[in-house]
């Protein structure tokens, strides 16, 4: 009996799971962890719906969690962000598009924001550095053509573009606003301001 158990457990424990498994799970550990830093693994996977002997065996441990959920955050803010800038040459069009097309993936990028921990893992920093240059590469070009004031700094509007995501998502979690609906304000509060007329900025169409 217990080699027959031994037989049917191993056998289990071989098939392999796929991607949407391991999606699932990130994905439910980017929304209780947002929420609950401090939550424990068993809290992830009762939000994802299995059992924690499953995101044990899928993910490993809770460094290695983080380090997915991290990765799996910058992945989608490039897919994202690639596909929004086709067919878009000005700078500050593309500026505009990437922001609207990261408003679905604003819990990951806050994730992000909120653990900075993981910036320790050489990986995660040599993409975020990469993250960080070609947003102020793209900001440059923008006030090279004349579209953004050049005096004010990159990293003013960058922590703006993330006050913004941050809000878009907040709200569009709760309910109040659609997801279409928060990349739209998201891009009109961001580059044109929420006055009908203000001193030196121009609204600008969303």
């Amino acid at each position: 009996m217990t080699v027959v158990y031994l037989m049917i457990h191993i056998s289990i424990m071989s098939i392999p799971l796929n991607n949407t498994t391991k999606d699932k799970l990130l994905e439910a550990a980017v929304r209780v962890l947002n929420n609950q830093p401090r939550a424990s693994l068993a809290d992830i996977a009762e939000a994802a719906g299995v059992k924690r002997v499953t995101l044990h065996r899928v993910i490993g441990t809770r460094e290695e969690l983080l380090r997915d959920v991290a990765l799996r955050a910058l992945d989608q803010m490039d897919e994202a962000s690639y596909a929004a800038i086709k067919g878009k040459r000005k700078a500050f069009e593309q500026l505009k598009a990437i922001v609207g097309a990261l408003v679905p993936y604003a819990d990951s990028c806050h994730f992000l924001w909120k653990n900075p921990d993981v910036w320790d893992d050489p990986e995660i920093a040599r993409e975020i550095k990469r993250h960080d240059k070609e947003l102020c590469d793209l900001i440059d070009r923008a006030k090279e053509e004349g579209d953004i004031l050049s005096f004010i700094p990159n990293s003013w509007i960058i922590a703006s573009l993330d006050a913004v995501l941050y809000a878009a998502a907040s709200t569009s979690q709760a309910g109040n606003i659609a997801t279409n609906d928060a990349s739209a304000l998201a891009i009109q509060t961001l580059f044109g301001g929420i006055t009908k007329k203000v001193k030196g900025i121009q609204p600008v169409g969303v």
